[in-house]
């Protein structure tokens, strides 16, 4: 049982160092951390797309829709690589698009059950806000990806930190 303890103790305590250094980084460098992101799903989309090429070339080329695959991904990936900023840009305009059009669909509902409750208000209040944040991530996308990220990083910062800090505990109950 002390040594299922200790060997957990020792997994989750590298668990927490790497999630503390993660959580800095991405607090530190937000616009790096998203073009690496975005780098390493583009280089798995070019390897999908090599490993989709190669298969079709080992089958000697009976199935023509790992061809057609593998070209598609290896293309799109090596858009996704060289046009990282653009393609962070694109998908925080396309969720702004998606937040706008939630928080115009709940003002319309609101506004057709109109109450003077403090609940009513509330989710006014707040489908205001998912409005505003909506036409900031179609217009400022990179503000908000920077905001983002910095807010991701410091969440990972406490989370790492608080199982640290459970890992101590545990530690002292080890013995």
């Amino acid at each position: 049982m002390k040594q299922n303890l200790k060997e957990l103790w020792e997994n989750e305590l590298v668990t927490n160092i790497v999630l503390l250094v993660v959580g800095i980084i991405l607090t530190i460098w937000p616009d790096e951390s998203l073009n690496v992101a975005v780098n390493l799903v583009g280089s798995v989309v070019v390897l999908f797309g090599i490993v989709n090429l190669v298969m079709w070339f080992m089958n000697k080329g009976n199935n023509y829709a790992s061809l057609f695959i593998g070209i598609l991904s290896f293309i799109v990936g090596i858009f996704i690589i060289v046009r990282s900023a653009t393609v962070i840009s694109i998908i925080h305009i396309l969720l702004g698009i998606a937040v706008l059009a939630d928080g115009i669909t709940n003002m319309k509902t609101l506004m057709n059950i109109k109450s003077d409750s403090k609940s009513w208000m509330a989710l006014f209040i707040s489908s205001i806000i998912t409005i505003i944040l909506g036409i900031l991530l179609i217009f400022k996308p990179l503000f908000i990806a920077d905001m983002v990220t910095r807010i991701g990083g410091i969440v990972i910062i406490l989370c790492a930190l608080e199982g640290l800090l459970i890992m101590f505990r545990i530690k002292k109950a080890i013995k």
